[in-house]
């Protein structure tokens, strides 16, 4: 008898084998097979030849494994093979080796290896639009080649950037003017003498992204607040708590005049 459904069903599984990627139908080990640990092992090594013919072993055993192209790449690059290296992370890359990046920068160094400088410029800009933030790598020797050249400094600047953020953004650096020690002395009466009043202790911290307020009165009640700049709302915040228990939390922005006003929201 004819049944509809199954003929569907049957169409719909062939043209899913046809449209099939080799990545799909087979996919990679979620554990490193016995023969992948070995070849990671002389990776770790540094036994780059024997690592090669490990890894092309294992790329033939697995074709859909990324981190068998990707080790195969570390391999042919650290024995001079760059273009090799350059097809084994662009594979690895569309297999979906994980963390992306890291064979991304692995491709941009073969790239600059090899010569092909604007390759390895516009791969290296790339990563930093998408947030590359490992300052660690830039001083790697197989980007010499680029070092002078302003686009690499751009690349340089940005990567900075990214990993530092609230440092490299100058709304953080608004409040900036408070970051010392201080004598605090009440305005509405004669100065004392230095050293009489409170002291505040306001210090960067986190990478620039909070100032933190150290309010140390002669009496009871110090203090301390965190202070940072919510880049969502545009205003600055401040998160204020005492040895009372007492939490009271701020908002406030710069004025024309130039000073920050901060007012209670809740306490």
């Amino acid at each position: 008898m004819f049944n509809p459904s199954r003929v569907c069903t049957a169409l719909s599984i062939a043209f899913s084998a046809l449209c099939a990627t080799p990545a799909q139908a087979q996919q990679a080990p979620q554990t490193p097979s016995a023969q992948e640990q070995t070849a990671a092992t002389l990776l770790s090594a540094s036994d780059w030849p024997a690592a090669v013919v490990a890894y092309r072993a294992l790329a033939t055993a697995e074709p859909a494994n990324p981190r068998a192209v990707f080790g195969l790449g570390v391999a042919l690059h650290e024995t001079g093979k760059y273009a090799d290296a350059i097809e084994s992370f662009t594979q690895a890359e569309s297999l979906g080796f994980q963390p992306i990046n890291q064979a991304r920068f692995r491709k941009a160094r073969a790239y600059a290896k090899a010569g092909d400088t604007e390759r390895a410029l516009a791969t290296l800009e790339q990563l930093a639009t998408a947030g590359f933030a490992n300052t660690a790598v830039l001083s790697l020797p197989d980007l010499n080649g680029l070092r002078e050249l302003p686009r690499f400094k751009a690349f340089e600047t940005r990567v900075k950037a990214n990993a530092r953020p609230c440092d490299a953004d100058p709304n953080y650096h608004a409040f900036d003017f408070w970051i010392g020690e201080w004598d605090v002395q009440p305005t509405t009466a004669q100065r004392g003498p230095l050293g009489s009043g409170a002291t505040s202790v306001i210090e960067r911290q986190l990478d620039g992204c909070v100032i933190q307020e150290n309010w140390l009165p002669q009496g009871p009640g110090a203090g301390k607040s965190f202070n940072i700049y919510n880049s969502a709302t545009k205003q600055w915040e401040q998160y204020y708590v005492d040895t009372r228990g007492t939490i009271t939390l701020y908002t406030g922005t710069f004025r024309a005049d130039g000073n920050l006003y901060f007012e209670a929201r809740s306490a």
